[in-house]
């Protein structure tokens, strides 16, 4: 009877925190949805455009069909609008090959759940671009040009071609970038799993504790993506237990890059080779985000970048779970 009893008071407790997350998610979207400008833009730029729109795909609300589908086609017609016709480069605003990054992967889920032809030409535009833009270390930085690199921008062009690719677009070409991109990820890796934020460069800045999460994140969820998937790996075995040790205290910190860390540790952690990464993760994540949600349902700390990004990232992280999105399917 005991026994029967703590099971049925357990099914409550999930159940009321199903509730809750259920109520946030909502909340978050309506909220998402006032911000929503009259050209369909979410934020500054098409790089929060992107991702608002990713978080109305990870609800189900596609394009063509959902609750907010009207808000989410909006989205897409914005991200299309600001595409150059010549070069297809999708990064205008000041986010430059981050707003790129993010529109290319914001593209390719769009194309992975309702395949559109125009969509489909977009991409394959943008895609382009970042062949282009790839340097001789195998890297990309802030220009869309083949000069200089860094881990972050590096990783966020990985994702992307790395999203296309699994929706059948890109092939043995995309293939080839990411491979020599993966070496320049393997040359940032510091050996403890924190990473330098350029091949080469000294310091300990963005290496050390809860400021390190954010790099060591971007960097295990770029080889994940990539296809690595076993812990013995000599960078991501490492990049993992750095991540495990680390997260809890990146999520109570008020790191500037808090929500940067927090969207790449979710995703890492969600397709980590070790059984149990992501419910020690998400038994902390889910709750802390939550406490972290204003009265009106929108995110506007704790890092100080924006109601628009902090929301669209809260709300991408919560709805995980759902594998809604290709990139979060297993």
């Amino acid at each position: 009877m005991i026994r029967i009893i703590c099971c049925l008071l357990l099914l409550i407790s999930l159940q009321a925190e199903d509730r809750s997350l259920q109520d946030a998610v909502e909340k978050g979207l309506v909220s998402l949805v006032k911000m929503q400008t009259g050209d369909g833009s979410i934020g500054n730029g098409a790089g929060i455009t992107s991702l608002a729109g990713m978080a109305f795909l990870s609800g189900g609300h596609t394009p063509t069909r959902g609750l907010y589908s009207k808000e989410s086609a909006r989205c897409l017609e914005y991200i299309l609008s600001k595409q150059d016709a010549m070069s297809g480069f999708l990064g205008t605003d000041h986010g430059r090959m981050y707003s790129h990054g993010f529109a290319t992967l914001y593209l390719a889920e769009c194309y992975g759940m309702t395949p559109n032809k125009r969509v489909r030409n977009a991409l394959e535009a943008a895609l382009e671009l970042i062949y282009r833009s790839q340097n001789d270390e195998g890297g990309w930085r802030y220009d869309p040009t083949p000069t200089s690199a860094d881990l972050s921008v590096t990783v966020c062009q990985i994702n992307a071609i790395r999203a296309a690719y699994n929706v059948g677009i890109g092939g043995d070409r995309s293939q080839s970038v990411i491979a020599k991109a993966l070496e320049y990820v393997r040359a940032c890796h510091r050996g403890n799993g924190s990473f330098s934020y350029m091949r080469g460069t000294g310091g300990n800045w963005g290496t050390r504790g809860s400021e390190g999460v954010p790099r060591s994140a971007a960097g295990a969820m770029s080889l994940i993506g990539a296809g690595v998937n076993s812990d013995t790996d000599p960078v991501l075995g490492p990049a993992l237990k750095f991540l495990n040790t680390h997260v809890k205290d990146h999520l109570h910190s008020n790191n500037h890059y808090f929500w940067y860390g927090q969207y790449y540790a979710s995703q890492a952690l969600f397709h980590s080779p070790n059984e149990g990464d992501w419910d020690k993760y998400w038994a902390l994540a889910s709750k802390r985000i939550m406490e972290l949600q204003e009265e009106g349902g929108s995110w506007t700390g704790p890092d100080g970048n924006g109601a628009s990004y902090n929301t669209s990232m809260a709300l991408i992280i919560l709805q995980i779970p759902n594998n809604y999105l290709p990139i979060f399917q297993k």
